[in-house]
């Protein structure tokens, strides 16, 4: 296998880790035939093996850009959050693994932008209680929401940020949170 590189994340894709988070797909990565970034979620077009990861076209983004950036880090904290407490709370060993993988997604998305923004840091936010999704059912619907939540705000952002590149990110991003839009209003408990 090629090595390969993310342009969003900047991750190498290699023999072994291509499998990474694969639950986290609908469709699998192959040892012959990538299809995601195992790190961040992001489609095909976004893999190279001779480019090097995208740069933003201005080094010092807008308060508009840098906004953006912020609330999305805090989303994909959030959500973050959220699957990793999923992972515990579900029943079937199937949905558990599922939300752990989403869990390391969605993390790697708010470390996306948190190098975009040039912050040293990811923002540390409260923990909701989550017991009133006892059922491996509530679970999946409350991930589904957030997923629709995610499409809405990366679509709905993507037109406020004044740098080429952070769109093709954020529209990349967006298309990543559609595919676990698809995965967890699909799963079959």
């Amino acid at each position: 296998m090629e090595e390969l590189k993310c342009l969003v994340c900047g991750m190498k894709i290699n023999s072994k880790n291509y499998k990474l988070n694969e639950n986290s797909f609908a469709e699998k990565n192959e040892i012959d035939n990538i299809i995601n970034c195992p790190f961040c979620g992001v489609g095909e077009a976004y893999l190279d093996c001779n480019r090097e990861g995208y740069s933003l076209e201005d080094t010092s983004l807008d308060q508009a850009s840098l906004k953006v950036l912020e609330k999305a880090m805090k989303l994909e904290v959030f959500n973050g959050g959220f699957y990793q407490e999923a992972g515990k709370m579900a029943k079937e060993e199937a949905l558990s693994l599922l939300f752990q993988d989403l869990s390391k997604i969605e993390f790697m998305h708010a470390k996306i932008h948190m190098k975009l923004a040039a912050q040293q840091t990811l923002p540390e936010l409260h923990k909701p209680d989550y017991s009133r999704h006892d059922t491996d059912e509530l679970l999946l619907q409350e991930a589904c929401k957030r997923e629709k939540h995610a499409i809405e705000f990366y679509e709905k952002n993507s037109d406020k940020v004044s740098d080429g590149t952070l769109k093709k990110i954020l529209t990349a991003l967006a298309d990543v949170e559609k595919q676990h839009a698809i995965i967890t209003g699909e799963s079959k408990i």
